[in-house]
């Protein structure tokens, strides 16, 4: 996979938060950043597909997706969250579509 260079400027407060990890993680600085981003990209996608399922806006197997998840693993994400399923016959309709897809 290719990697690309980001650059951006972060308040003092956050650099300072970002050395600590990098002490604790006992590495360079420019990984810890990129573990730092790719936890929080990962978080915003669930957090996104969570509110996008919970809006009625995505079927179960269609939020998982977004979310980067198995529909098994977003279906535990969703118990954890006391989200309550909105699932129905378009839905089932939907992830055996998906699931025909991937085969």
């Amino acid at each position: 996979m290719s990697q690309k260079h980001v650059t951006t400027r972060v308040s003092e407060d956050l650099y300072e938060k970002i050395e600590r990890i990098r002490e604790e993680e006992q590495t360079d600085r420019s990984t810890a950043i990129k573990r730092l981003l790719e936890r929080g990209v990962g978080d915003w996608q669930v957090e996104t597909a969570v509110q996008r399922y919970r809006d009625g806006d995505v079927s179960v197997g269609r939020a998982a997706e977004l979310a980067d998840l198995s529909v098994w693993r977003f279906l535990d994400v969703l118990e954890e969250r006391g989200v309550e399923m909105n699932y129905d016959e378009t839905d089932l309709e939907a992830d055996i579509a998906a699931v025909r897809d991937d085969e």
